[in-house]
């Protein structure tokens, strides 16, 4: 595949370093040329670019920029505290420079080598180039590695054929701070040599909270779970939009640049207003970023890096073009409401304004999340079979090309928009009320009260369950203009702006491993979700098979359990309280026993597409445009459950581990690093076995397909 196939119509300029190893500092100091800065219509002249100073004005009163908050005694002393009034009137000094150098950025091609580069829609579903070659180095390395020899019982002197290494895939689920701190957990005992697990995945994806450990691993973490894991002790205890972490940014190194210099440039380039949650992404991102000074380094202040904030430049600087890492996977997701959609200039989706009708009825029938993913390579949906390069979201396009040369997104809107919960409709919240009434006769009385005036007031109850309490993300859509087909995008081609949250608010487990052309064997599941003690994940993951075409089928007992809908739960409800209804700490023994052979549970995602005569390499399709499962999925669920090496926490329960806490101690960032380190190793044996397996079947339909082509060679011959 050329360059103009990937996106790219230029080719690096000679000397170009894809990694600037600076703090940032180093950005050109000259503003953006007349012609760049009025791309969008804008016609505005140099003089008046003096008007986003107002908006610092406004933003820096927001966030009380320059003034002082105690620290909690919990607050880390490695972090310095609020500082004097001549520290102030530097960082206030520091403000005003954010302005002329967020412009700067727009034209400074040494910093931002892509604003020399035009950019394509692929309107396809096969992998990218550099995917599918970063996939078979991945491939080989995996083929000679000692980790891989042992688990699948190579021989001494035997040969792996890379063909034979089987497709792994590790996704995270979200659940705020405890999916992060718990995913990581996960990571950590995979990447121990005694666990050798890490190496042998292609893969990684999240989902909500798993997006910040996979955003914080590649960038500042590392790629070692355990020193991100010391990083995080120093900051989770402050919350990240409190105004003491909002402080202790500002007065880092480009701190303030960082959190506001997105911002202006969204604001200067007119057709994109920033919102709530974009101030939201630049705030929690660069507060989970910041670094404080490491023993033995030379850094004698907390920083933050520009490198961290370019996600493109992950598959270089972590070498996974070279088959060194897994590939990384964020997940957002869109509403589709066709009859919400643009289908034309001035054109009225219904007939009737009648909510009772047979065509709203149909119409309400056919909402669905849309699936995104961000790769360091691709932006793009296989629903919508359009992919564009990371490095060009946010850039306005028209007909398959972009119009605009910006430089890349910051990290921190990108990773913003994959955990932008709040931006959910009010359906989801109601959803999740409805899911957590009590039980009992009042329970049952509410429900019912709610489901009829649900059904005595379909026009109220529509509109209510439609609205967004906050705003997403307004980004220009890649896909305007572009080359329509039927059933596919209904509409959404004409419409100019993309509005993408939380993919938690669909399914709570990330579905990247799906895409056609990446073929995964086996998807390691890691699930850190509330309800993980009542099988509602698994369920989920049995009703997403439907639209996605497949069916899960029992690989052991525990898988068979699980698609029954159960994991325990009740059991594990019905003991937390003693005959007299006191409170009970279980002990380490009740924990095992509970919850013994639940830590693993092997299940088969069987396709339902099998013998339909389409070809293994082609994609089909339903109604919806949603590709179906063409092979066979083996998948391993891992949930994050109390353990008796923890006896008294239960990670589902316990406060500090809600989903909305994201404030966390140093004890309790090592206490539930410790129970998910317990759960993963529960779960290795299952994870090599599926491994194994899938390593056993690949090989064998190789060495059969070969037997078959020298008989027919030989038959031929005679």
């Amino acid at each position: 595949m050329d360059q103009k196939e990937t996106g790219l119509d230029d080719t690096h300029p000679e000397g170009y370093r894809p990694w600037h190893d600076g703090d940032g500092g180093e950005a050109a100091s000259h503003d953006a040329p007349d012609a760049l800065l009025a791309a969008d219509g804008d016609d505005q002249s140099r003089d008046s670019r003096s008007k986003p100073k107002e908006c610092l004005s406004s933003l820096a009163s927001k966030l009380h920029l320059g003034h002082q908050e105690q620290n909690s005694p919990s607050s880390s002393s490695s972090i310095p505290r609020p500082q004097t009034r001549r520290h102030h009137s530097h960082r206030l000094r520091d403000l005003w420079h954010v302005h002329s150098e967020a412009l700067a950025d727009l034209s400074d091609s040494t910093l931002y080598p892509e604003l020399d580069w035009d950019a394509h829609l692929r309107r396809e579903n096969t992998l990218s180039k550099a995917e599918a070659d970063s996939l078979l180095k991945r491939k080989e390395r995996i083929a000679q590695s000692e980790a891989f020899r042992q688990l699948a019982g190579v021989k001494e002197g035997e040969v792996v054929q890379p063909k034979d290494v089987p497709t792994v895939s590790l996704g995270g689920s979200g659940g705020g701070y405890r999916a992060m701190l718990g995913f990581l957990g996960f990571i950590e005992e995979f990447q121990r040599e005694e666990s050798s697990i890490w190496p042998l995945f292609s893969y990684t994806s999240g989902v909500s909270g798993s997006c910040w450990t996979l955003g914080t691993l590649y960038t500042v973490g590392r790629m070692d779970a355990a020193y991100l894991f010391d990083h995080f002790a120093l900051t989770s205890s402050r919350h990240p939009l409190s105004l003491a972490a909002i402080d202790a940014v500002a007065r880092s190194a480009k701190g303030t640049y960082f959190q506001l210099g997105p911002l202006l440039q969204k604001l200067h380039l007119k057709h994109l207003h920033p919102g709530p949650l974009d101030l939201y992404g630049t705030l929690l991102t660069s507060h989970l970023l910041l670094k404080s000074k490491d023993e033995g380094q030379e850094e004698e202040e907390p920083c933050l890096k520009r490198e961290w904030y370019q996600w493109s430049r992950v598959f270089e600087r972590c070498r996974i073009d070279q088959g060194e890492q897994p590939l990384p996977i964020l997940t957002a997701v869109r509403h589709e409401r066709p009859w919400k959609d643009w289908k034309a200039p001035g054109e009225q989706p219904f007939a009737s304004s009648n909510h009772m009708s047979a065509e709203h009825q149909a119409a309400g029938s056919r909402t669905w999340w849309q699936w995104f993913e961000l790769s360091p390579l691709e932006f793009g949906s296989d629903e919508l079979e359009g992919w564009i390069p990371a490095w060009s979201f946010g850039r306005r396009f028209d007909g398959g090309k972009s119009t605009q040369r910006l430089p890349e997104r910051s990290f921190s809107l990108l990773l913003g928009m994959c955990t932008s919960a709040p931006a959910g409709p009010l359906s989801a919240w109601l959803q999740t009320l409805y899911r957590n009434l009590p039980t009992g006769k009042f329970g049952d009385w509410l429900r019912k009260e709610t489901d009829e005036w649900t059904a005595e007031h379909p026009e109220q109850t529509e509109k209510i369950q439609a609205h967004h309490p906050v705003h997403a993300m307004n980004e220009a859509n890649p896909f305007f203009g572009a080359e329509k087909k039927e059933g596919r995008g209904e509409g959404f081609e004409n419409s100019p702006r993309i509005h993408l949250i939380d993919a938690g608010i669909s399914n709570n487990l990330p579905q990247v491993h799906f895409r056609p052309g990446r073929e995964v064997d086996v998807v390691v599941m890691c699930d850190y979700s509330s309800d993980v003690q009542s099988g509602g994940a698994v369920q989920r993951l049995v009703e997403y098979g439907k639209e996605r075409g497949y069916v899960v089928k029992k690989a052991s007992a525990d898988g068979e359990r699980a698609t029954k809908g159960g994991t325990g739960g009740d059991a594990a409800s019905s003991e937390k309280h003693d005959a007299k209804g006191d409170e009970h700490t279980p002990t380490a023994e009740e924990i095992a026993q509970r919850f013994a052979g639940q830590y693993a549970q092997t299940l088969t995602l069987h396709p339902t597409h099998t013998g339909s005569g389409a070809a293994e390499t082609s994609a089909v399709y339903n109604s919806r445009h949603q590709p179906q499962l063409l092979h066979e999925q083996t998948m391993v669920y891992l949930p994050l459950l109390p353990h008796a090496v923890q006896p008294g926490y239960d990670p589902s329960t316990a406060p500090f581990s809600s989903s909305y806490n994201l404030t966390w101690t140093d004890e309790q960032v090592q206490t539930i690093r410790k129970t998910a380190r317990a759960c993963a190793r529960e779960g290795v044996v299952a994870v090599r076995s599926a491994i194994r397996a899938a390593y056993e079947k690949r090989k064998s339909e190789r060495m059969d397909a070969e037997a078959r082509r020298r008989y027919a060679t030989h038959a031929g011959a005679s």
